[in-house]
Formats: structure tokens, C-alpha cells, sequence
């Protein structure tokens, strides 16, 4: 048989630029067995050299619902309890209930928008691929690079409340005070969270699939917590709470509601605050899209992403307001505001053992069974650390989206063959995490960090626009994408339509973070610290496009989508 005359009457194309398409290079299939050989070996060479290698080593092992529970745990979802009354703190009058139920359809619309350009390009690292292919690279790893240091910041806040505002008052409701004092010193903080960022390593290095075990383990724990919480309030009914407090706490259940409105609260909601309460809200939803940063690990992530976003999002919304509406029944909603009115304004008569009366702390109002109050909190503290094995699983998988894309050194792309975990990633993170912890306990330099909310918005905005216009600018990929990415309503394509309305809710919540009403008034040094997070992003790709100027240019890894 003869193998001449087989290649199409047409120039192969050019190897030697660097505008060049890997999808023309390796579409071609009729060629004769010499060259074929010849032309599949020489780009896959390319493929090795403009990324990390040929495949990204991950494995997709994670299921729709596992991917669900990630995204709700990122969400921290009873971290409300805190929450809640930070929010009475800044808006007296607050309906919080209906702010969970407003705050649902607001970020289910953004999470479409993420669900649908993620079913485009199901990569690891998400809208840092999205932008970096469709707008420019540097503004992909400028983002992410924002997203990567907030992640590790939360993280390194979350051990503080785990001991202080979990598991001491334990250990207070019990009697054993001592034993509570003990817990809060920095250097006991430091010790716990430098074990537990250990065995999150440990977790994480077994791949994405033990990762999402223990992510399920801790998800029960909560839950169990929520349903002790919620449900010993229910049980107890307002009665019940007002008489307790009134004969353990050292004030007046009645009386604190009046020496609130002595001091200037009106005592009822409106509207005014509660559209304000909103807006704080929307920020607790805030993760509800994290999936998309580990698209590389999902299976039929496709499907998956709009199970696993939405259905956290709906999830979150029915548990915060599950929690505002129980708190507000046996509580009161009128004393849960005064309350917060008090403390916020640093009433004399505000006389509890406490600075701020978190829900979890005026719960031990609510019951006097230690193992009610137990579960409860320890389903709390559980929470807060499943959220920081979320956040130390989607940092390696950015430093690999990175890393694998040559922007940061390949060597932390390098995956284990065995568990498919980037472990050499995985080692940066666990180093930055515990250096973050300290900072956080023994500096004031994340103090500065204020302007968190505005800063993860302005990502969102960038991310939107550059799905605004995928369509037109990456017809090459656009047209690759699944149907559902391309479907129309009323001539325009549904992601431009959902990346406008994206763009219209980042836009108002990246102002509303400026706002004093949510940071306090501006602090310039602030402001140069939160926003100094983008620049130092700019700059780290910056160098990392000079380093490969004389090699191989690193845009022409932003050409194509990463293999998988």
C-alpha cells in the first residue's frame, strides 16, 4: 500500500511561530505514516514546552454532590452566627431573615454566569483561564493572585475562632474556665493551627477524593450542630429564653430593650437597613462559585457545576435564614438588636461576659444541657475548619493553574501519580499558610487587609466582562464549547447576557465595599494594602514574561485551553 499523495494539497502550519494554534497542529489526521509520526512527535514536544507537560496529571474523581458540599463549606455556612450580629452591629433595624431570602436569587444569576463559562473551559485555576484567554494574562493571574491571598488570610483568622468562639466557651458552659483561658493564648493558637494545617496537608496530599471525605465528615458535624442549634430554640421558645437570662446573665432581658431605645434604636426594622443588611449578606454567600477552581477534578463537570453552585447557593440561603429566623424566634428579634445596639455602642448598661454577643454565646441562654450546647458548638467549630482544608485545597490548585500554564516555576505542576495530588504546590501552600497564621496572630499587617469584599468583586467584574465578550473575541474556543454555552435568547448568546447581569452585581457590591456603612471609614494605608495584592501580581507576571521573552514566550501558553 502506498503512503504518498495522502497529505491535503496545503502548507502544514508553521512551527516556527509564535501565533501558532495547537488545535490546527494536532487536527491534522490525514497525513502518510512518516510524517505522521514525525509531525506527532514534534507537537507534543510543543504541547511539553509552552505547558507544563502533555496532560495534566489530575484526575477527575470528584462527584456533583462532593463538589456541592466544597462549595458549601468554603461558604462557612454557620460562620452566621457570627455574622448576624456583626450585621445588627452596622444596621440597626436589620431584617436579617429576609436578607438571606433577597440575597438567594442575586447570587444564584452570578452563579450560572460561572456555572456556564465553566462548562466552556473545565479547567483548574477557572476564571484565571477564562480571562487569561480571553481578555489577557496578566489580568487572569493579577485576580487570582488577589483570590490566592484572601483565601490564605481567611484561613489564617479562622483558627482564632475555632478556639475562642468555639471550642473555650465549651469548656465555660461546663465550668471549667481554667481550661477555657488556656485556649486562647497566640502561641496556643499558633501550636493548634500548625497541627491542623499539617493534617490538612496530609489530607490534601491523598487527592481530591479523601479531600472530599473529609470535607463530608466535617459537613455532618455542622449540620449536626445547625439542627442543635435551630432545634433547642425552637424547643425552647422566648418563655423560656427570657426567663434564663433574666436569672443567669447578670441583666434584664426587658430592660436591655429599653436602654437600647434610650440610646437612640427605634427598636423595629427598615427598610433602609435591611437593603444595607443585603449587601453583608451577599458577602456571607461569598465561594458559593469556588468549583470552578477545581473544574480539572470533577466528574461530567459540566453537569456537576450547576448542581454543585446552585444547589449551594439555594442550601446556604435556606440555612442563614434558618438560623436568623430560630434566633429571632426564641430570642426575640427586638432583643437580639438591642443587644447588638448595645454592645456596638458601648452602652454602661450592656453588662454581658462577652465583648460582642455572638449567637453561639447568647445561646447558652437558650439551654442549660451541656450536650445541647456541645453539639452546637462543636458543630460551629467544625465549620470553621472545614472551610480552611477548602481554602488550603483550591490554593495548590491555583499555584497549579499557574505553575502548569509556566508562570510561576513548572516544578509545582509536579502531580503524585499515585493520588493525582499536586504535591510540590501543596508544600508552598502548607509553607505561606502557617507563615499567614502568624502574621495574622503575632503582626498587625492583615489588619490592613480591609478591603477584601471590593477587591474579590473587582475579580468578579473582570471575569464577567471577559465573558461578555468570549463569544467574539475566542471563536476558537467559543465554538468548541458545549451547546448549552452557545444557546441564545432573543439573538444573544446567554453567557453575554448572564456576564452583564454578573457585571451589574459585582459592580454594586465592589462599590458597596467601599462604603463606610461595611469597611469603616477609608484608610488610606488600607486601601494601599488591599489593593497592593493586584500589583504585586502584576509584577510577579510581569517577571515571569521577561524570564521566558528569550525562550519560549509565555503568551503562547494563553493561545489554548490547558490539556487535561
Amino acid at each position: 500500500m502506498s503512503h504518498t499523495n495522502i497529505v491535503p494539497n496545503r502548507k502544514l502550519p508553521s512551527l516556527n511561530k509564535c501565533s501558532i494554534s495547537l488545535n490546527n497542529c494536532l487536527g491534522w489526521q490525514r497525513f502518510n505514516t512518516h510524517r505522521r509520526l514525525k509531525w506527532g512527535f514534534i507537537a507534543g514536544e510543543i504541547l511539553e514546552k509552552i505547558f507544563a507537560r502533555r496532560a495534566s496529571g489530575l484526575v477527575r474523581t470528584v462527584s456533583a454532590w462532593d463538589t456541592l458540599i466544597y462549595n458549601l463549606l468554603v461558604m462557612a455556612p454557620t460562620a452566621v452566627y457570627v455574622y448576624g450580629i456583626w450585621a445588627s452591629l452596622l444596621f440597626p433595624g436589620v431584617d436579617l431573615p429576609l436578607t438571606a431570602l433577597i440575597a438567594i436569587p442575586v447570587c444564584v444569576v452570578v452563579g450560572i454566569f460561572y456555572a456556564l463559562y465553566s462548562a466552556a473551559m473545565p479547567r483548574s485555576g477557572g476564571d484565571y483561564v477564562w480571562v487569561s484567554r480571553v481578555l489577557h494574562p496578566a489580568l487572569g493571574f493579577m485576580m487570582n493572585f488577589f483570590l490566592f491571598v484572601v483565601l490564605l488570610s481567611v484561613a489564617g483568622s479562622y483558627i482564632p475562632w475555632f478556639l475562642q468562639w468555639g471550642i473555650a466557651p465549651i469548656f465555660q458552659f461546663v465550668g471549667q474556665s481554667a481550661v477555657s483561658e488556656m485556649l486562647t493564648p497566640p502561641m496556643v493558637t499558633f501550636a493548634v493551627a500548625l497541627v491542623f494545617f499539617l493534617i490538612c496537608a496530609l489530607i490534601v496530599s491523598r487527592g481530591a477524593k479523601a479531600t472530599a471525605i473529609a470535607l463530608w465528615v466535617f459537613f455532618v458535624f455542622t449540620i449536626l450542630g445547625f439542627l442543635a442549634y435551630a432545634g433547642t430554640l425552637a424547643a425552647t421558645g422566648p418563655e423560656q429564653f427570657k426567663a434564663t437570662f433574666d436569672a443567669v446573665s447578670g441583666m434584664k432581658y426587658d430592660d436591655a430593650i429599653e436602654a437600647a431605645k434610650a440610646a437612640g434604636y427605634s427598636g423595629a426594622f427598615s427598610a433602609e437597613a435591611t437593603s444595607l443588611g443585603v449587601i453583608f449578606t451577599i458577602i456571607n454567600f461569598l465561594g458559593f462559585n469556588c468549583s470552578v477552581f477545581i473544574a480539572g477534578e470533577i466528574k461530567e463537570v459540566r453537569k456537576a457545576q450547576f448542581i454543585a453552585i446552585i444547589g449551594a447557593v439555594v442550601i446556604f440561603g435556606i440555612v442563614t435564614w434558618a438560623v436568623y429566623q430560630a434566633t429571632y424566634y426564641a430570642m426575640g428579634a427586638q432583643f437580639v438588636t438591642s443587644i447588638a445596639y448595645l454592645a456596638g455602642t458601648g452602652d454602661p448598661s450592656y453588662k454581658l461576659p462577652f465583648a460582642i454577643p455572638f449567637f453561639q454565646f447568647l445561646f447558652m441562654y437558650a439551654t442549660t444541657n451541656p450536650l445541647a450546647y456541645g453539639i452546637a458548638l462543636f458543630g460551629w467549630s467544625m465549620m470553621t475548619l472545614a472551610a480552611i482544608l477548602t481554602y488550603i485545597f483550591t490554593s495548590v490548585r491555583l499555584v497549579f493553574a499557574w505553575s502548569f500554564d509556566r508562570v510561576l516555576p513548572t516544578a509545582l505542576s509536579k502531580v503524585d501519580s499515585r493520588y493525582g495530588s499536586p504535591y510540590m504546590a501543596l508544600i508552598l501552600v502548607t509553607v505561606l499558610t502557617i507563615v499567614f497564621q502568624a502574621l495574622w496572630l503575632f503582626t498587625p499587617v492583615l489588619s490592613y487587609f480591609v478591603y477584601i469584599v471590593t477587591g474579590w468583586f473587582i475579580t468578579t467584574a473582570i471575569a464577567s466582562i471577559s465573558g461578555i465578550i468570549f463569544p467574539y473575541r475566542r471563536k476558537d474556543i467559543f465554538e468548541a464549547s458545549p451547546s448549552i454555552v452557545k444557546a441564545k435568547i432573543g439573538g444573544v448568546y446567554w453567557i453575554t447576557v448572564l456576564g452583564v447581569l454578573s457585571l451589574i452585581v459585582s459592580a454594586w457590591m465592589a462599590y458597596a465595599g467601599m462604603m463606610p456603612a461595611i469597611s469603616g471609614a477609608v484608610n488610606p494605608l488600607a486601601v494601599e494594602f488591599s489593593f497592593g495584592v493586584f500589583i504585586v501580581g502584576l509584577i510577579i507576571y510581569a517577571v515571569s514574561w521577561l524570564y521566558h521573552r528569550g525562550r519560549i514566550p509565555l503568551e503562547l501558553s494563553f493561545k489554548e485551553i490547558p490539556p487535561e
